[in-house]
């Protein structure tokens, strides 16, 4: 079975610090869920270094991160080499895996290199922006759809196949939302919505498919969906075209 490398992401310290480090499980590896539901695993991180350590005996060596938002300690066991070219001061270009011991994250470093240039300092933090605001977009899209569909199954399925959004990404983010903001009621389907409006609008002629669309707030896609189901199901039926009825 080919194993597929796990995709950097580029990112701050303080999501890592401040995350809940879930550990490896068979072929999956260990990371880092933050609070806004990212999962964390193979990181870049832009930083100066603010402490170094070499043991005695030459086999570890650690070096402390700073960049602004937290601090996080890069290890390296046996393989010290990788900081022989940087001191504390110096601004590296870090990647590695996140790791946890002990209540400790911190960093298996696979590729450390020095940067000189300060301008490297101000792309990176447009390029986090720029993350950020995808990121914010991504959970706005799964929320909104989050109180339109029946269970997370059906969820996962919906923004995979319309947004291109992983499941896994789909349930971490319900997951950072159910920890902020703990749901007092279950959401409704979309069915149940509809059913509700039709039970409201039709007065006894049937409900016009433009006025749920605009009534209910859904996407048509989500509307025509359900629709059909619902007729499948011979809970309603269309007493002409452009209109549903309630059985």
């Amino acid at each position: 079975m080919e194993r597929k490398r796990i995709t950097t992401m580029k990112t701050r310290i303080k999501p890592i610090a401040g995350g809940r480090y879930v550990a490896a499980q068979g072929f999956t590896p260990g990371y880092v869920i933050t609070s806004t539901g990212m999962r964390l695993s193979r990181v870049r991180i832009l930083a100066t270094i603010v402490d170094k350590f070499l043991s005695e005996s030459g086999k570890f060596a650690s070096i402390t991160l700073d960049d602004g938002t937290e601090t996080i300690r890069a290890k390296a066991f046996n393989a010290v080499s990788i900081f022989n070219d940087v001191a504390s001061g110096s601004v590296i270009d870090v990647i590695g895996k996140i790791k946890e011991y002990e209540g400790e994250i911190y960093l298996i470093p696979e590729v450390v290199k020095k940067v000189g240039d300060p301008n490297w300092e101000i792309l990176r933090e447009l390029e986090l922006r720029a993350i950020d605001n995808e990121w914010d977009d991504k959970r706005k899209t799964v929320f909104e759809y989050q109180k339109q569909t029946a269970d997370l199954a059906e969820l996962k399925r919906v923004m995979k196949e319309r947004f291109a959004i992983l499941p896994q990404d789909v349930e971490s983010i319900c997951q950072s939302q159910d920890a902020e903001e703990p749901q007092e009621e279950p959401h409704k389907t979309t069915k149940d919505v509809i059913l509700n409006l039709i039970n409201r609008i039709d007065s006894g002629e049937g409900c016009d498919y433009s006025e749920l669309i605009e009534k209910s707030g859904l996407s048509e896609d989500l509307i025509d969906s359900a629709v059909n189901d619902l007729l499948e199901e011979g809970v309603c039926f269309e007493p002409r075209p452009g209109k549903i009825k309630r059985l």
